[in-house]
């Protein structure tokens, strides 16, 4: 259990086959669930149905401890058991955060990370890492309330939405393919300025910041699971070139790509 100002994590998880995801039964009020959603899902609450695409969450007040999933594809849902304080309540009240509607994630990568964190925060020993946990979790929250000034129902309505949608979803799932802004936006029939504008009016971040934080991931999976060399690693992650991989890979992981495997495959070796 990790505790952050008003809010309390009670347990995380992941699943990644279609069916029923239970959660441990709730003992008090304003307790919520959160759901991360990796792919197009449908999640059905009592008699209500959320349309989840990929790189979007969910949060809603327990009514029973059951949430169906219907994935179109191979599932992969990330799950949060929470207990929210009053003051935490009235706050997102507040903020004007709507429970029960689907927003969209601004910074999947970083979301990745600190989900890293908290899942592995869950069986912390130590008070340093309960701590981190505890500072993944309100680092986390402060993410998703981001999204709190625009709904994905409210996205919708930007123009090209579904193929926004499919285009992000392509992004991240291939980001080693050459994603140049000018073929998108002749393939969409319109111009830069106005894709940026609907792009980023959309998901909360622009396409190009998603380009390089696919490739950042795929670098960090090759990195954790093969002995390839470094520069096939930025080959095969889709950058232009080594210097280049080698940059936004410290920009936005805070170390060398070298550094980040022997760091993780000593953690491995640790557990």
């Amino acid at each position: 259990m990790l505790q952050s100002n008003d809010v309390c994590l009670i347990e995380c998880g992941e699943q990644n086959q279609p069916g029923t995801l239970h959660f441990s039964t709730k003992t008090q009020s304003n307790d919520m669930f959160l759901l991360l959603c990796g792919s197009k899902s449908t999640i059905r609450v009592n008699d209500r149905q959320y349309y989840m695409q990929p790189f979007t969450f969910l949060i809603h007040p327990f009514e029973e401890e059951r949430i169906c999933i219907e994935p179109q594809g191979t599932a992969y849902i990330r799950h949060m058991h929470l207990h929210l304080s009053e003051n935490y309540m009235n706050l997102i009240h507040e903020r004007g955060f709507s429970m029960k509607e689907v927003h969209t994630l601004a910074r999947p990568l970083a979301i990745e990370e600190i989900w890293k964190l908290l899942f592995e925060a869950q069986t912390a020993t130590t008070e340093s890492g309960k701590a981190i946990g505890s500072h993944a979790l309100r680092l986390l929250l402060c993410l998703l309330w981001e999204a709190s000034d625009g709904t994905v129902s409210r996205a919708a309505e930007v123009p090209h939405y579904d193929k926004l949608t499919s285009l992000r979803h392509r992004i991240y799932q291939h980001p080693e393919e050459s994603w140049f802004i000018q073929d998108i936006c002749e393939d969409l029939g319109i111009s830069r300025p106005y894709f940026h504008k609907i792009y980023l009016a959309a998901f909360g971040t622009t396409c190009t910041q998603d380009v390089i934080a696919s490739r950042i991931a795929c670098s960090k999976r090759l990195l954790e699971t093969t002995d390839d060399p470094i520069a096939a690693v930025s080959q095969q992650s889709g950058f232009e070139t080594d210097v280049y991989f080698m940059r936004q890979f410290k920009r936005h992981v805070g170390m060398t790509p070298t550094a980040y495997r022997r760091i993780y495959r000593q953690s491995i070796l640790n557990k």
